[in-house]
């Protein structure tokens, strides 16, 4: 496997995504809504949403001439100290919103940077080997949080949430010392005005804003995960250990997503790969219901084995829409902008995604919805549901090519 050490980033970042996030909940769920931990975590998103301007300025003025290594470990460092800090904040939510988003921008900006090496990367694949370097980068990234979902449920169980924040403030760390090595070559300083022209005219390309826009409106749709994440502890009673059993199913899954896309589904159109994955995930989502309703017990079957089996087929269905777009987006990337016009693509899944956890938060308060009221947790899915169906009438903004 060819450029081991930018691969291995994706690991790094993958590991330092998932290993804090069963101790993130519970220590969150001690002191916050779940419309507020929804909003919380969208607002944290919004740094995702920046990912063009950290391309533009790296494309724009490199550092002691080079575009990416630089603004990598200036991003890491950041991120990693905003981790030691987590714990010692008061419990305030302007507070820790404010440190938490702090370190999303750091971690954002080292993946920006390696994004754009990747695309450099994989404009220079032969056809019959497209997509390959996007494959791997994913499937070590879930590898990273597979390695991290075993891990953070044993260190929340022995060591507490303050430990787990300080042992993951190492991994930007480590990620700061990779780029050190990370190979790029020397590049020439670039006039903004030249990079804003070269991306004002690639955006006006039907075959980038149409794309670009079903990709949002996939994303924009309202979500509930943070109000799961309470039934599934106060209403089902899960246990850490549940939670971290999930989560590594969830990134098997995804692996094998990963590399069944890699290895079958690279020559299948866009609009068929899109359609029959979207109108799966709308049918498997709504069987939540019937974990919800407690309709699962009546005909035997535990609510743990219940919620293992939907993450796991939702997961997979949901790699067979986010590779095709990852793909799609690197290849058409012009040189010159390739960082900030693949930052501007995949930046709409995290604008969408704020948007979807802002809007979510509003509808959870709307159905009464709380740490401890699940009654209208039923029609609050129905209605989110009924939203997900909309980019499945929306298939032709998708070019008709594999």
């Amino acid at each position: 496997m060819k450029h081991k050490k930018l691969l291995f980033f994706y690991f790094l970042l993958g590991f330092c995504f998932q290993f804090p996030s069963i101790a993130m909940r519970y220590w969150m769920m001690a002191w916050v809504t779940p419309a507020q931990m929804a909003a919380i975590f969208g607002i944290v998103s919004i740094p995702w949403c920046l990912k063009p301007l950290y391309g533009f300025v790296s494309d724009s003025y490199p550092i002691m001439g080079y575009r990416r290594r630089p603004y990598m470990i200036l991003g890491a460092f950041l991120s990693a100290f905003m981790w030691i800090l987590l714990p010692f904040c008061p419990r305030d939510e302007f507070v820790v919103t404010l440190v938490m988003t702090a370190s999303s921008m750091g971690l954002c900006v080292a993946d920006v940077m390696a994004d754009s090496l990747l695309v450099e990367i994989a404009r220079t694949e032969t056809e019959n080997n497209k997509g390959i370097v996007q494959s791997y980068s994913w499937m070590l990234r879930f590898a990273g949080g597979l390695a991290a979902s075993v891990g953070g449920a044993l260190a929340y169980d022995t060591m507490g949430y303050v430990q787990v924040f300080h042992l993951n403030s190492m991994i930007p760390i480590c990620i700061a010392m990779l780029a050190s090595f990370i190979e790029e070559g020397d590049c020439q300083r670039t006039n903004w005005r030249t990079t804003a022209t070269k991306l004002s005219t690639a955006v006006r390309k039907p075959n980038i804003y149409r794309p670009a826009l079903f990709l949002f409106l996939i994303c924009v749709t309202p979500g509930y995960g943070s109000v799961m994440t309470f039934f599934y502890e106060r209403e089902l009673k899960f246990t850490p250990d549940e939670f971290g059993t999930l989560d590594v199913l969830g990134h098997v899954v995804a692996i094998v997503g990963t590399f069944i896309y890699k290895k079958w589904l690279r020559d299948i159109s866009f609009r068929k790969i899109f359609g029959v994955a979207i109108a799966t995930s709308f049918v498997l989502e709504n069987t939540l219901l019937l974990l919800v309703l407690h309709t699962n017990r009546t005909v035997g079957i535990p609510d743990f084995i219940f919620a293992l089996i939907e993450r796991i087929v939702i997961t997979l269905v949901g790699q067979f829409v986010t590779m095709p777009m990852v793909v799609l987006g690197a290849r058409i990337c012009p040189v010159g902008v390739e960082g900030t016009l693949y930052a501007l693509l995949m930046s709409i899944t995290n604008i969408g995604g704020v948007v979807s956890s802002e809007w979510g938060s509003l509808l959870t308060t709307m159905f009464g919805v709380s740490s401890t009221n699940f009654n209208n947790l039923w029609k609050l899915m129905l209605v989110c549901h009924a939203f997900d169906i909309i980019p499945l009438f929306m298939l032709r903004l998708v070019p008709p090519i594999s």
